[in-house]
């Protein structure tokens, strides 16, 4: 059946369940460290899961705006102003994969782009609300098209507030000079549930949960519509 209800993203993961439930910077509300979590159900964990897919469409095209060409290894640090990701990225780039050699960018065929241990990024989902994103991604790198494709095992965990979740990449393909992934799925696990987003190219992708509920992130500005 579909609803066709616009929900917001940002205010809707500032309020979900309540800001202090899983939203950092209410810890003193939180749950007892003994206590039970409140379930989450389907539509809780597809908030979740649009928060990482908008997050991820900033954090992805790093692999290849990269601008230091004469870099096998690099830090980027996120820009303090105008920018809703805050934290460091770091980059390792080699030839013909991990056990291959140190290699400038503008010739290397494979990427690490990490977090740091214990040094999450934070990307903000409201006022003065945030989650924790780790990242360990690998990536093929092609030069002609100026493309980097993930590869299997570049996987990533939220946490926000007492709530914690995985997510996993499959072919997700990101291209210089472009804002969104062009194809590929993330797989999003949290509280039992298991969601797919589907990158299409454009600012939007599609969260699916058992080909029965779906909803559409809108990438750019935070928007997210059920629609089964």
């Amino acid at each position: 059946m579909k609803t066709n209800r616009k929900l917001y993203l940002l205010t809707a993961l500032a309020l979900m369940l309540g800001a202090s439930l899983w939203l950092t910077g209410c810890e003193s509300d939180s749950v007892a460290p003994h206590d039970q979590l409140p379930a989450l159900n389907s539509e809780d964990v597809a908030y979740q899961a649009a928060a990482v897919g908008a997050a991820a469409s900033r954090v992805l095209p790093q692999i290849v705006d990269f601008t230091r060409s004469d870099k096998t290894e690099y830090t980027y640090t996120f820009p303090p102003d105008g920018s809703d990701v805050i934290g460091s990225v770091y980059f390792d780039f080699r030839n013909g994969g991990p056990e291959g050699a140190s290699a400038d960018y503008d010739v290397a065929t494979w990427c690490r782009m990490n977090t740091a241990t214990d040094a999450p990024l934070v990307f903000v989902v409201g006022a003065g609300g945030t989650v924790e994103l780790d990242f360990n991604i690998f990536a093929d790198i092609v030069q002609a098209t100026h493309t980097a494709t993930l590869l299997t095992g570049s996987v990533g965990t939220f946490t926000g507030g007492d709530y914690v979740a995985t997510f996993a990449f499959d072919g997700v393909v990101v291209t210089a000079g472009e804002n969104y992934p062009s194809g590929g799925t993330m797989t999003f696990v949290s509280g039992g549930h298991v969601l797919v987003v589907t990158f299409d190219g454009d600012n939007t992708a599609t969260i699916s949960l058992d080909g029965e509920d779906t909803w559409i992130v809108n990438l750019e500005d935070g928007t997210v519509t059920e629609v089964s």
